[in-house]
């Protein structure tokens, strides 16, 4: 089990803040005890197993729990099969993935966590019948898909420019939403690229792939310039494989484009 961040926002945060001291408790073990995409059996017998094997905690008592962090958005629960799970919210944001597959199934249609809103899920006669991002007023899901969508977030730009296509595409599209939802312009990091693109032969040589570069914050770097012509030997665009990577990722994490 890799180690978890925890940022020095949650003590100020006025979502936890709202939580019993229990509450709160049942979040930080949930941390440390998920998969490493954020998910884990929501079923309350196990849970109260799994993050209390010491104490004599009873199901309803993690059921409770599990109401008042779904309240405050910091949970998703869902069915999969008539099996409960349950997704820990902007985990993307906060937590480096390592693994290459979920030992849990993902929410209904492929969806990220803060696009479902499922919060009954607990009661035995609960279900979460169609897509969130569906309205009575709105059941067509593409229609309003810019919603959700980043059609245009500059990564396939950075990817393009970045001078080392090793590492995963996948994860490195990660990392850059990750940077760009801390407040990084994605027109910073393309142009950081094209600088260590244009470095010295060294340098690009030895360059870490595109997720590790935007994980330790590469942009903060200034590479040193390379004497021959600049950009030699760049890739200009993405292959077959590669497009199809990002896209099927884009359209899992931010919703359909519109047709």
């Amino acid at each position: 089990m890799p180690n978890r961040i925890l940022k020095e926002s949650i003590c100020t945060s006025d979502e936890i803040d709202r939580l019993s001291a229990f509450q709160e408790t049942v979040f930080y073990r949930l941390i440390v005890s998920c998969d490493d995409y954020g998910r884990m059996d929501a079923r309350p017998k196990i849970l109260a197993s799994k993050l209390f094997p010491l104490k004599d905690i009873r199901a309803a008592q993690i059921e409770d729990a599990l109401r008042a962090l779904t309240s405050a958005e910091l949970v998703t629960l869902y069915e999969v099969d008539g099996k409960p799970f349950l997704q820990m919210k902007t985990w993307d944001r906060h937590q480096q993935i390592r693994a290459k597959k979920s030992k849990f199934p993902a929410p209904s249609g492929g969806m990220i966590a803060h696009d479902i809103n499922c919060n009954q899920m607990i009661s035995d006669d609960s279900k979460c019948p169609r897509n969130p991002i569906q309205s009575e007023s709105n059941p067509n899901p593409n229609t309003n898909a810019k919603t959700h969508a980043r059609e245009d977030d500059g990564f396939e730009e950075f990817w393009n420019a970045y001078p080392k296509k090793s590492g995963d595409i996948r994860t490195a599209y990660m990392e850059y939403i990750g940077a760009v939802d801390s407040g990084v312009e994605p027109s910073a990091l393309l142009e950081a690229a094209q600088e260590l693109a244009d470095a010295d032969e060294d340098e690009v040589r030895f360059a870490p792939s595109a997720e590790k570069w935007l994980r330790n914050k590469g942009w903060l770097q200034k590479p040193n310039v390379k004497a021959n012509k600049p950009g030699a030997g760049k890739k200009t665009e993405l292959d077959d494989e590669e497009q199809e990577d990002l896209e099927r990722l884009m359209k899992k994490h931010w919703g359909a484009k519109d047709e």
